[in-house]
């Protein structure tokens, strides 16, 4: 007969990160923060993000903006409160990681075979720890870095980012372990 793994302890118990207690499973969590924050003997690979969460009312739609024309329902650009987004809305860095994905293999054959009139857009993926909360009303800034990944002051928006697909990857018991967004780079809004 075959030996089977046993994956989670018994009684509920949660194992450490590289504990051997059973099965010797590593803790996604821990490993995820490690890669993204750093850790013990290790750089960290995330970067600085801005998180823009639209403000809700009671009934979870998007606080409109007192600028926003009542019979074109377009906002007013040089609002200075939403900026011409046509929502109230809060900014909050985040530290994340970020990459692009095409269908193909990547940036490197985004051209190949192409045919004429076919339009190719990548998808950059964005990978958050497992608490932080995002909704498809949300948008992803990246703000502009200098060459040693510092924050260029004054702050400048490089991208704004709309998410597409929002996933909580699950693992130990359903518990989420990271969440990944994606977004498409077509539909990125660049101010400059």
């Amino acid at each position: 007969m075959a030996y089977k793994r046993n994956l989670y302890p018994p009684g509920g118990k949660t194992i450490s990160a590289r504990s051997n207690y059973g099965s010797g499973e590593i803790d996604l969590r821990e490993e995820f923060d490690s890669l993204v924050f750093g850790g013990a003997g290790s750089i960290p690979h995330g970067r600085q993000l801005i998180l823009r969460k639209m403000r809700v009312d009671s009934n979870n739609k998007p606080i409109k903006c007192t600028c926003v024309d009542v019979s074109t329902r377009e906002a007013d650009y040089s609002c200075p409160y939403c900026m011409g987004e046509g929502y109230y809305w809060d900014e909050n860095f985040i530290t994340g990681y970020a990459t692009y994905v095409g269908a193909d293999g990547g940036l490197a054959n985004r051209a190949r075979f192409l045919q004429p009139g076919i339009v190719r857009a990548d998808t950059k993926v964005f990978y958050f720890r497992y608490d932080t909360v995002i909704t498809y009303y949300d948008k992803i800034v990246e703000p502009k870095l200098d060459t040693e990944g510092e924050l260029v002051v004054p702050y400048v928006r490089k991208a704004i980012y709309k998410p597409q697909t929002i996933i909580d990857y699950r693992s130990d018991r359903g518990r989420i372990e990271y969440i990944t967004v994606f977004c498409q780079e077509n539909d990125a809004i660049r101010p400059d």
